[in-house]
Order: structure tokens, then C-alpha cells, then sequence
């Protein structure tokens, strides 16, 4: 982190993360229109975190930027869990067209590959698209 930082001013860092935390704020705005922007938001105040890791004194939104960050990061963890209960009450009850779309929506909701609660919605995904290809669905 410090190395790359040396090249830009404390100016230019701030700059950066106002930028980032802009676009947060508006992924933050716009959360319930697509299933991402939580996760977006998540990303983009981090970024903000990042810019001002090597910046002192932080500046005085620095709090709110973290503030914002755990709020959304909770906010993703609720919407996250809500749509997992109904695909594992779809699944349980075999309503496979109902599990898939729950499970496509979980996908969206935390759209990182590298997110184990990703790499497992998409597992279940493709366990459930194979029953509907097999005629299981309801």
C-alpha cells in the first residue's frame, strides 16, 4: 500500500477516495433497484478506506466512510441471509423454479467469485438446473 501511495499528494488521495466514496454512496442509493449495488457500495467505500490508509491527519469524513461501510456490509449480510432462507425453504420443499431464481438472485447479491457464499449458491444453482432439465420442476 504505502509504496504506490508515495506517487500521488495527500490531495490527490483524498480526491480519489471522495471519488470512491461518491460512487458508493450512489450504488448505497440505488441498493434496492439491482441486487449488486450493495455489493458495490461495499467495494466503493472501501476503496475510499484504502486511498486514505497512508493520509494523515484522515480526513473528517473519514468516520463517516467507515461508518457506511460496516452499514452496508451488515445491510448485504441481512439481504444476503433473508434470500438464502427462501432458496433453502425452495430447495426443501422441491420447487426447483423457485430454488433457481433464489439462488440467481443470491449470485447477484454478492456477485464475487472469490465469496465462498457465491461459489456455493452457484454450486446448489447448477445441482437445481440439472433437476430442471430433467423435468423436476413444478
Amino acid at each position: 500500500l504505502g509504496v504506490w501511495a508515495l506517487q500521488y499528494s495527500r490531495g490527490k488521495l483524498v480526491e480519489l477516495s471522495a471519488a470512491s466514496e461518491a460512487v458508493g454512496d450512489a450504488k448505497w442509493e440505488e441498493r434496492t433497484v439491482v441486487y449488486s449495488n450493495l455489493a458495490l457500495a461495499i467495494k466503493a467505500y472501501r476503496e475510499a478506506v484504502f486511498y486514505l490508509e497512508t493520509v494523515d491527519p484522515k480526513p473528517d469524513g473519514y468516520p463517516d466512510i467507515l461508518e457506511r461501510l460496516e452499514v452496508s456490509s451488515k445491510a448485504l449480510d441481512e439481504s444476503y441471509r433473508e434470500m438464502r432462507f427462501q432458496a433453502d425453504k425452495a430447495l426443501n420443499m422441491q420447487d426447483w423454479e423457485v430454488a433457481a431464481d433464489r439462488l440467481k438472485i443470491l449470485c447477484l447479491i454478492v456477485p464475487d467469485k472469490d465469496d465462498d457464499r457465491n461459489r456455493e449458491a452457484k454450486a446448489k444453482l447448477v445441482d437445481v438446473e440439472k433437476r430442471l432439465r430433467k423435468g423436476g420442476g413444478r
